[in-house]
């Protein structure tokens, strides 16, 4: 491994480190005011066009976001998370971290999740839940399949 490569590596491992200690942070707090539907800029708007172009699923998803905004906050965090984990893993001097990175990223970043959940056991305004570790995964587990689409499309369009 080249001292470039050495580098990159460590300022990967710094960011996801970061990056989890946000989590920490965020989750030691109280309590996070977290936006209601009538808080959100032009979701009446948003719900009548969707109404109107007859696509029905979309009002679901948009309805299960609003109603249930903190797991989709959990989604989007872990998913970021996610992304942290696997460049980490995939850049280390460790041949078989570098294989099963996006293993080792839903491994380490559910697990995280737990810990998390178990952390907010203890703090007061705060609650633990099964489905937020649920969210977290699928945040973790969805950064791997859009990193590993992402590649197999540049493999798949690659000039020759």
């Amino acid at each position: 491994m080249t001292d470039k490569q050495k580098l990159i590596f460590r300022i990967f491992v710094a960011f996801s480190l970061l990056y989890a200690a946000i989590i920490f942070y965020l989750s030691a707090q109280s309590s996070i005011g977290l936006p209601s539907s009538s808080s959100i800029p032009f979701y009446d708007q948003l719900l009548y066009y969707m109404k109107i172009s007859d696509i029905p699923y979309l009002m679901d998803i948009a309805h299960y976001s609003i109603d249930n905004f903190d797991k989709v906050a959990h989604m989007i965090l872990y998913f970021g998370f996610g992304i942290l984990l696997h460049f980490t893993f995939r850049h280390s001097d460790n041949l078989t971290l570098r294989k099963y990175s996006p293993v080792v990223a839903i491994f380490i970043g559910v697990a995280y999740g737990i810990s998390d959940e178990i952390h907010q056991m203890y703090v007061p305004g705060r609650t633990s839940s099964f489905d937020d570790i649920v969210a977290d995964g699928i945040g973790i587990v969805l950064a791997q399949i859009i990193f590993w689409l992402v590649v197999l499309k540049s493999l798949f369009f690659r000039k020759k």
